[in-house]
């Protein structure tokens, strides 16, 4: 029967059992309508997929195959499939989500919050962190793939129809393959095995752009776009907040080198300990008495335990959450003071540490000062400094000017007004965090207190925020050189990424201050610096292999630190046996240092069995072997009598290109 095409799907009942009543959406390989399921009387959703993928052999096997497999991956962050057909219509049905997808978010203007995409990211992440852990792929993480139910509750939609349509001859339509390779890994377009880690990185992307409106790493085409991802790390925005370290990791290039699904979970949620409470997303048909603000999602991770490495999880904080936050399925809001959330790091649990002590030992003359500023007139001047501030006579034996108020003045102002009020000045140096070099912290006697001319005035004067040791973080991983240097109260303002062929990824290669110098061994508390982190040896391009002998391959792949493994044989017509037939990665994709590439190596030319050409006249004898791909060598007897026999003899298997002579009477 000839397929239905989509403008006259509408009104049609599908399966004596799905009316479809409109269209919602439509795309490269299905359109997709709101239904009444006549038999249970409820309302669902039904994906007819497009008839020249339903026409293509290879998708309708592959169609079957996960359809059944995806029935039995029921979670609720993945959409629920209820039933599915084959043949002239082929089609899914599934749950019917009315708060639209994350790309109608978008397309409508909308952009996420940094607390809103934490939210979403932790509910696909849970819904990919069990989808992986069963060995699926999804494939096409993207913002329409994202649904939402009208309680805001997010499902991942089309597990399984990626991977069949992309296994399918079926070409797709003009420009249709833009809208998967926008969000696509650097691995699925170079020809290597596609895993789960293609799926973090698509999500990452796809936050960045729910976030920020843009798609990192995107150009005019789609091939231009997956060449330029294939050996370039994404460079996450700064707008992405706390998000900024997980989603870097997540955007690698190498995809050995980003997280799991449940190392991305844990690392949200230690993001979310940072930000604020997230208002509700802006759905598509929200229902008016919605709550005001979202909750963050429990972890419902099975493994998420595991940080990103070992390395990182020594230092990695401890995040203490409320026990009345909403369980794994709730989104319903709750009041900023039933959530709080607070952080607790592992230098700070109570105790002092020998930096604490011997900094508040360094600081006598601040807690001084304090204490002036602080005191009532009366006991203004009764010998609050140390011991190094001769004690001055009270106000009261004293007939003057009113002291001026120099703290917070520069010393250069402070001493020129003392000079025209005619106090003698005593200085004394002090470092005090969150101060400037020459600012005037604190002064004796504090100010309004009469005071003679001639009589000495005390300043303490600022050298500057007190001088910290730059811990030594080169060779550490950069997440617990960050730590490190937080806890020493310096700033880590930036990190530049380089291949390096011997520094394992992510370990710290250098560490300057911003301005390009390397540090001396104190600095300046609050001073910023850049970290040098090495991006692992740089991929090679795999040479093109076809038609060398697998041990001029290995030569060849011995200069480039990658193996080679034979993974099979097969007949080929046009590489000799022994020759290379394929490599996986293909030609020009990239492998890490170390990696393999495997080969599938000639057997020569396939074998062919010698028609019986008996009878025949010559030339219709040689069209018959040629066809069966033999070459005729010659004649042996009148080429104009019929065909007696071959050489060799008609039923004999000999491998095509063989030659034969036709043998006629004389």
């Amino acid at each position: 029967m000839p397929g239905v095409t989509v403008d006259n799907m509408v009104g049609r009942v599908l399966g004596d059992r799905y009316r479809l009543d409109a269209a919602i959406g439509s795309g490269a390989s299905a359109t997709v309508y709101t239904a009444d399921d006549l038999s249970l009387e409820r309302r669902v959703a039904v994906k007819v997929l497009h008839r020249g993928l339903v026409e293509d052999a290879r998708f309708a096997k592959r169609f079957r195959n996960e359809a059944k497999a995806v029935a039995q991956l029921a979670h609720p962050r993945i959409l629920n499939l209820f039933d599915w057909s084959e043949g002239d219509d082929c089609y899914l049905v599934t749950e019917l989500l009315t708060g639209g997808s994350l790309r109608h978010m978008l397309d409508e203007g909308h952009r996420l919050s940094v607390s809103q995409a934490v939210v979403v990211g932790l509910h696909a992440l849970e819904g990919l962190e069990v989808a992986h852990q069963r060995g699926f792929v999804h494939r096409d993480v993207k913002p329409a793939n994202l649904l939402f139910g009208a309680d805001a509750r997010l499902r991942i939609a089309d597990f399984g129809i990626a991977r069949a349509v992309a296994e399918s001859a079926w070409t797709e339509p003009e420009g249709a393959l833009i809208g998967t390779a926008r969000y696509a890994a650097p691995e699925q377009g170079s020809g290597a095995v596609v895993t789960g880690a293609a799926d973090i990185y698509s999500l990452a992307l796809t936050l960045i752009e729910a976030v920020t409106g843009e798609v990192p790493l995107l150009s005019d085409s789609p091939i231009a776009t997956m060449v330029l991802r294939q050996d370039t790390n994404v460079d996450v925005p700064a707008d992405m907040g706390p998000l900024w370290e997980s989603l870097s990791a997540a955007a690698k290039a190498n995809p050995t080198h980003r997280p799991t699904a449940s190392q991305l979970i844990q690392a949200f949620h230690r993001a979310a300990a940072d930000l604020p409470r997230p208002y509700v997303l802006p759905l598509a048909n929200i229902d008016a008495d919605a709550p005001a603000e979202l909750d963050y999602p429990e972890s419902t991770s099975t493994g998420g335990t595991e940080p990103f490495d070992d390395a990182a999880q020594a230092t990695a904080p401890t995040v203490s959450r409320s026990p009345l936050h909403f369980a794994d399925d709730d989104l319903a809001a709750m009041g900023m003071a039933s959530g709080q959330v607070a952080v607790v790091g592992d230098n700070h649990r109570g105790e002092l540490t020998d930096f604490d002590v011997d900094r508040k030992a360094r600081w006598p003359w601040a807690i001084a000062a304090v204490a002036l500023l602080l005191a009532v007139v009366g006991v203004a001047n009764s010998g609050l400094f140390s011991s190094e501030i001769e004690p001055v006579p009270t106000p009261a034996a004293i007939d003057g000017e009113p002291v001026d108020e120099f703290v917070g003045m520069n010393e250069t102002d402070a001493l020129a007004l003392l000079a025209r009020r005619g106090w003698t000045p005593t200085v004394i140096s002090e470092r005090q965090r969150g101060s400037e070099a020459g600012q005037v912290l604190a002064q004796n006697p504090i100010a309004g207190n009469p005071w003679a001319v001639g009589q000495p005035v005390t300043l303490v004067i600022s050298e500057g925020p007190p001088l910290v040791a730059v811990p030594e973080i080169v060779g550490s991983h950069r997440r617990d050189a960050i730590s490190t240097m937080r806890s020493f109260d310096l700033s880590i303002t930036s990190v530049d990424e380089v291949f390096d062929e011997e520094v394992a990824v992510d370990l710290v290669i250098a560490l300057v201050l911003t301005s390009g110098e390397a540090p001396p061994p104190e600095v300046e508390e609050g001073a910023e610096f850049s970290l040098v982190v090495s991006k692992g040896p740089e991929r090679r391009k795999t040479p093109d292999l076809r038609g060398l002998t697998p041990s001029e391959a290995e030569t060849l792949l011995l200069d480039l630190d990658v193996s080679l493994e034979v993974a099979g044989e097969e007949f080929s017509t046009e590489i000799a046996e022994g020759g290379i037939i394929s490599s996986q990665p293909l030609t020009n994709a990239l492998v890490e240092k170390g990696g393999v590439v495997r080969v599938v190596v000639s057997k020569g030319m396939p074998f062919v069995t010698i028609p019986n050409t008996a009878g025949r006249d010559v030339d219709n004898a040689t069209r018959l072997l040629e066809a069966a791909g033999l070459q005729v060598s010659g004649v042996s007897g009148s080429p104009t009598r019929p065909v007696l026999t071959t050489d060799p003899p008609q039923g004999e298997s000999v491998r095509m290109g063989t030659q034969v002579e036709i043998i006629t009477r004389r």
